[in-house]
């Protein structure tokens, strides 16, 4: 209770009294917990003390519109086939390092303060530390992986390079079944690996996985909830399921509003259970971006680069508004900003997945884009922003 006073207290007199007591009305919901001195609610948000957390606060307070938190696809290689990747259909192209670091300096630049290192597999790029460790301290970084080669030694690697937080996808609570998404056996053994590995190297955990309307059914999410404890990392990432990259056009793999509401309260129920049971804490983005709490803030306070260099909202919305590898980050964020002003409550893709039809090559181009971002709702601000904006 004492460190979440400090956390809040670094807001008092820089935004209104309102939006401080909602939010911590609504960190009943919630599992703060400590690593390595350190206090987080989930990896949505920079750990406190440090310097992203300030310049999160600052950038919030401050009315800015920031990419906040910016993921950056390093590759789109990987040695798995899984049929809900998200960077599927896209270019095969990779940025340099000269690039990323350019790219990283700009994003420190415009008030980033997190930094995400998804792909494809980051793994496979050698470079990857020395991007991470670019990214610091200014802005906290995150790593998705499969989990892929993270053994003892690239665990250390990681870890002197400063990585905040090692996310490990995960598909089943069973390796049979883990194995048959990835595509290839021993896939659910990496995973499990690399999590002991990061674990004894001091690093910060999360499991990660899609919440399935499949899964919610057959008790999936509870069973792998329940392994992430067993395993005993920190935190546990529930997404919900987004008809992009190879599930584009198949808008009945998103969850219908029943089933986001499951989602929701998984997050509420866990967390609140968590608290008292030691159990990893839940991040559940059917929770966190609803309209209750801080919506979408795709091209507002997110973006998403893939790589080959094409700038998006997010990385589950394949729209292009210029490459960082021709124009400058300042110059894409400013254009996009006509299109993304403020949050809104309702998730791009969930407005727009139907017109991205299957086999389409993605992101689609700026032109394609920019019409589509017009027939978007101009929803309500949610409720985390609205004593704030």
């Amino acid at each position: 209770m004492i460190d979440q006073l400090r956390m809040f207290a670094a807001w008092f007199g820089r935004v209104p009294f309102g939006q401080m007591w909602m939010l911590w009305r609504k960190m009943r919901n919630e599992k703060a917990h400590r690593l390595g001195g350190r206090l987080r609610v989930n990896s949505f948000f920079p750990p406190f003390p440090s310097q992203a957390y300030l310049r999160f606060r600052d950038a919030i307070s401050k009315r800015r519109r920031v990419p906040v938190s910016t993921y950056m696809a390093l590759t789109s290689r990987c040695p798995f086939e899984c049929n809900h990747c998200s960077l599927a259909g896209r270019d095969e192209g990779e940025l340099s390092t000269d690039k990323w670091l350019e790219v990283i300096s700009q994003l420190k630049r415009a008030g980033g303060c997190i930094a995400g290192f998804t792909g494809g597999e980051p793994l496979l790029r050698d470079d990857l530390e020395v991007l991470i460790e670019a990214a610091g301290p200014e802005m906290e970084t995150v790593l998705f992986t499969t989990g892929h080669g993270l053994d003892a030694a690239r665990a250390a690697s990681l870890a002197a390079a400063g990585i905040g937080c090692v996310t490990v996808g995960i598909e089943a609570d069973s390796p049979e079944a883990h194995d048959a998404v990835r595509g290839l056996d021993g896939s659910f053994e990496q995973a499990r690996s690399a999590i002991a590995a990061c674990q004894a190297a001091g690093l910060y955990t999360a499991l990660s996985t899609i919440g399935t309307a499949g899964r919610i059914a057959s008790g999936q999410i509870d069973a792998m909830y329940a392994m992430s404890a067993r395993w005993g990392v920190q935190e546990f990432r529930l997404l919900a399921p987004v008809a992009t990259g190879a599930q584009a056009g198949n808008t009945e793999f998103m969850l219908d509003p029943a089933g986001r509401e499951t989602l929701k309260q998984f997050h509420i129920d866990s967390n609140r259970a968590a608290r008292r049971s030691g159990a990893p804490a839940v991040a559940s983005f059917a929770y966190l971006e609803s309209d209750e709490m801080f919506g979408c803030g795709g091209g507002y306070h997110h973006l998403f680069i893939d790589a080959s260099g094409n700038a998006c909202p997010c990385d589950l919305t394949p729209l292009s508004f210029g490459s960082v590898a021709d124009e400058s980050l300042a110059d894409i964020w400013s254009k996009m900003g006509e299109h993304f002003p403020r949050p809104g409550c309702k998730c791009i893709m969930s407005q727009l997945a139907e017109k991205i039809a299957e086999g389409q090559t993605l992101p689609l181009p700026k032109t394609s884009s920019e019409k589509l971002t017009k027939k978007l709702d101009p929803s309500e601000l949610p409720e985390g922003y609205k004593r704030i904006l």
